[in-house]
Protein backbone atom coordinates (compact mmCIF):
# COMPACT_ATOMS: atom_id res chain seq x y z
CA UNK A 1 0.00 0.00 0.00
CA UNK A 2 1.33 3.43 -0.86
CA UNK A 3 0.97 6.61 1.19
CA UNK A 4 -1.85 8.00 -0.97
CA UNK A 5 -3.88 4.80 -0.64
CA UNK A 6 -3.30 4.75 3.12
CA UNK A 7 -4.53 8.34 3.46
CA UNK A 8 -7.62 7.65 1.32
CA UNK A 9 -8.41 4.56 3.43
CA UNK A 10 -8.09 6.51 6.66
CA UNK A 11 -10.26 9.34 5.31
CA UNK A 12 -12.90 6.85 4.20
CA UNK A 13 -13.14 5.67 7.84
CA UNK A 14 -14.24 9.22 8.66
CA UNK A 15 -16.48 9.45 5.55
CA UNK A 16 -14.35 12.33 4.28
CA UNK A 17 -13.74 12.94 0.58
CA UNK A 18 -10.38 14.51 -0.30
CA UNK A 19 -9.02 14.50 -3.84
CA UNK A 20 -5.84 12.68 -4.84
CA UNK A 21 -4.39 15.92 -6.20
CA UNK A 22 -4.96 17.71 -2.87
CA UNK A 23 -3.32 14.80 -1.03
CA UNK A 24 -0.35 14.95 -3.42
CA UNK A 25 0.06 18.70 -2.88
CA UNK A 26 -0.14 18.43 0.91
CA UNK A 27 2.34 15.53 0.92
CA UNK A 28 4.78 17.50 -1.25
CA UNK A 29 4.69 20.30 1.37
CA UNK A 30 6.20 17.85 3.89
CA UNK A 31 8.61 16.17 1.46
CA UNK A 32 6.63 12.99 0.73
CA UNK A 33 4.98 11.52 -2.35
CA UNK A 34 1.63 9.73 -2.56
CA UNK A 35 3.25 6.95 -4.59
CA UNK A 36 5.85 6.08 -1.93
CA UNK A 37 5.35 2.79 -0.11
CA UNK A 38 3.81 3.12 3.32
CA UNK A 39 6.12 1.85 6.06
CA UNK A 40 6.43 2.08 9.82
CA UNK A 41 9.12 4.75 9.51
CA UNK A 42 6.81 7.21 7.76
CA UNK A 43 5.11 9.63 10.13
CA UNK A 44 2.11 11.43 8.67
CA UNK A 45 1.28 13.51 11.76
CA UNK A 46 2.38 16.74 10.07
CA UNK A 47 0.20 15.90 7.04
CA UNK A 48 -2.85 15.43 9.30
CA UNK A 49 -1.98 18.56 11.29
CA UNK A 50 -2.06 20.57 8.03
CA UNK A 51 -5.14 18.90 6.48
CA UNK A 52 -7.58 18.40 9.35
CA UNK A 53 -8.31 22.15 9.76
CA UNK A 54 -9.47 22.24 6.12
CA UNK A 55 -11.66 19.19 6.70
CA UNK A 56 -13.14 20.68 9.88
CA UNK A 57 -14.16 23.79 7.94
CA UNK A 58 -16.02 21.70 5.33
CA UNK A 59 -19.73 20.97 5.91
CA UNK A 60 -20.00 17.98 8.25
CA UNK A 61 -23.12 16.70 6.54
CA UNK A 62 -24.14 16.65 2.89
CA UNK A 63 -27.36 15.17 1.55
CA UNK A 64 -28.80 15.06 -1.93
CA UNK A 65 -31.59 13.03 -3.46
CA UNK A 66 -32.06 10.78 -0.45
CA UNK A 67 -28.32 10.12 -0.11
CA UNK A 68 -26.53 11.52 2.93
CA UNK A 69 -22.89 11.61 4.01
CA UNK A 70 -21.66 12.95 7.33
CA UNK A 71 -18.59 12.72 9.54
CA UNK A 72 -17.91 13.07 13.24
CA UNK A 73 -16.39 16.54 13.58
CA UNK A 74 -15.73 16.05 17.32
CA UNK A 75 -13.66 12.92 16.65
CA UNK A 76 -11.56 14.80 14.10
CA UNK A 77 -11.05 17.67 16.55
CA UNK A 78 -9.84 15.23 19.21
CA UNK A 79 -7.49 13.54 16.74
CA UNK A 80 -6.16 16.95 15.68
CA UNK A 81 -5.57 17.91 19.32
CA UNK A 82 -3.66 14.67 19.90
CA UNK A 83 -1.47 15.24 16.83
CA UNK A 84 -0.81 18.87 17.77
CA UNK A 85 0.37 17.72 21.19
CA UNK A 86 2.59 15.01 19.67
CA UNK A 87 4.19 17.56 17.34
CA UNK A 88 4.53 20.25 20.02
CA UNK A 89 2.45 22.60 17.87
CA UNK A 90 -0.49 24.77 18.94
CA UNK A 91 -3.99 23.33 18.82
CA UNK A 92 -5.68 25.98 16.70
CA UNK A 93 -9.14 24.75 17.72
CA UNK A 94 -8.56 24.68 21.49
CA UNK A 95 -10.77 26.88 23.61
CA UNK A 96 -9.12 29.76 25.38
CA UNK A 97 -8.69 28.72 29.01
CA UNK A 98 -7.33 32.04 30.26
CA UNK A 99 -9.81 33.80 32.52
CA UNK A 100 -9.53 37.41 33.61
CA UNK A 101 -9.92 37.50 37.42
CA UNK A 102 -8.39 40.94 38.05
CA UNK A 103 -11.75 42.19 39.40
CA UNK A 104 -11.37 39.78 42.34
CA UNK A 105 -8.08 41.42 43.38
CA UNK A 106 -9.53 44.84 43.99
Amino acid sequence: MNIGEYIQEKMSLWSVEYSDSMIAIELSRIGLSASESMSGEINLDLFWYNVIPEIILMPNSVSEGGYSVSYDKEALLKYYSLIAGNLGKPDRFASNTITDITAKWG
